[in-house]
């Protein structure tokens, strides 16, 4: 798992043992990771078509004027 992993930034870590994309989170403390999630492939694929809808979402929202 180690091969894949990357750092992400506010001390998360993703990386991918072949089948689950894993989140982690790391401090320096000696129990790290302290939080895993394992996203199995529907669940990491429903949070990219999430993020797509939020895009969208975000981009038809008009920009309010600077003053």
């Amino acid at each position: 798992m180690e091969q894949y992993k990357s750092y992400l930034g506010d001390s998360v870590y993703a990386s991918f043992d072949g089948y689950h994309v894993w989140l982690t989170t790391e401090n320096g403390y000696p129990d790290d990771p302290r939080n895993k999630i394992a996203l199995e492939p529907a669940v990491y694929q429903a949070l990219l078509d999430w993020y797509e809808r939020l895009k969208e979402q975000v981009m038809s929202v008009p920009a309010e004027p600077e003053t």
